[in-house]
């Protein structure tokens, strides 16, 4: 590729799309070889941020060579609505391979922390694949690394279907199991996620806030899924009627051979009942039954977190890789 030219806000990334796309796939590629490369369309969503960033920050950047190609691309997502005390927003910053080494991703990030200082906000945060080009990209402009994620896997050819059965059609006491499906629209920021009407009566507002959410997406600085299907299992405490824990998955577009586990949360109160166990086995025997397509699993859990990563290993996940989440200070 030509020597590093232009850096341009893009309020539209639609007309190029394939180019944006292209990017995004080549970098992935080259820091996570072997990870399914992520459609176009959630790779649109993640970098423009349409949906949240209001009338502020630009939706997205662009690097475009001497000769016109795109380079690098960029986008920022708020994490929180616009207004008083938005101060917190997340970063997207891909560079081609062959653009790398040439000053476009500090051009790009340079163009992003201006914008981000002129409306105000505080810090830019991110994720980069542990050892790679990216995760020395982080710390060459200063970022502070917050956490390392442990990534981990499961075939789900190696978790037998008997074997599946017999944990969840073990009895548990005054819980029972339930299931939904729902479009994996992310919600509105500062709001808590969607449900179904019949999940909404079963789920108390306060105990799910004071449930622990211990596995996070894993995909290294890809944005809140918005194509597939997300699966529910829920246990319902039967004598009250309330939601005592859930896990969820997201179940992508066919032929898309992997599945991303999302989190697994159980209310204080419930816990060391087996039921994250229960909801777990649920999640995967429903995989194996309902979706062929589905081959692996992934899941992620921060590192000290020795609670999810002895679960998910008891269920023949393993670890194959690590991501380092940072932040960047950009207010002056």
């Amino acid at each position: 590729m030509s020597a590093p030219g232009e850096i341009a806000v893009v309020r539209d990334a639609a007309p190029a799309a394939d180019a944006w796309h292209a990017v995004v796939a080549a970098a992935r590629a080259a820091d996570l070889p072997g990870v399914p490369a992520p459609v176009r369309e959630e790779i649109l969503a993640g970098l423009r941020g349409d949906a949240h960033a209001g009338a502020g920050v630009a939706p997205a950047w662009a690097a475009t060579a001497t000769g016109g190609e795109v380079t690098a691309v960029a986008g920022v997502r708020p994490s929180t609505p616009p207004g008083p005390g938005r101060a917190t927003a997340e970063l997207q910053l891909y560079v081609h391979p062959d653009a790398r080494r040439r000053g476009t991703g500090t051009l790009l990030l340079a163009a992003v922390v201006a914008a981000a200082r002129d409306e105000g906000w505080d810090t830019l945060r991110a994720a980069a694949p542990a050892c790679t080009p990216a995760d020395v990209f982080c710390l060459r402009h200063g970022f502070v690394r917050d956490r390392v994620v442990h990534h981990l896997l499961v075939p789900l050819a190696e978790v037998h279907r008997a074997w599946l059965a017999e944990l969840v059609f073990a009895d548990h006491p005054g819980y029972r199991l339930t299931t939904w499906y729902a479009p994996p629209t992310a919600p509105a920021a500062g709001t808590a996620p969607s449900r179904t009407e019949a999940a909404r009566e079963t789920a108390g507002p306060g105990d799910l806030a004071a449930a622990v959410p211990g596995i996070a997406f894993g995909t290294a600085g890809a944005p809140g899924p918005r194509h597939g299907r997300l699966l529910t299992v829920a246990a319902v405490h039967t004598g009250t009627g309330t939601v005592a824990g859930y896990t969820e998955v997201l179940v992508p577009p066919a032929p898309a051979p992997r599945a991303q586990h999302c989190h697994t949360a159980v209310v204080p109160a419930h816990r060391r009942r087996g039921l994250g166990r229960w909801l777990t086995a649920e999640m995967l025997r429903r995989l194996h039954a309902e979706h062929p397509q589905i081959a692996e699993v992934e899941t992620a859990a921060a590192d000290g977190d020795t609670a999810v990563l002895a679960l998910a290993e008891q269920l023949g996940f393993r670890p194959y890789r690590r991501t380092h989440t940072y932040r960047l200070h950009v207010r002056r």
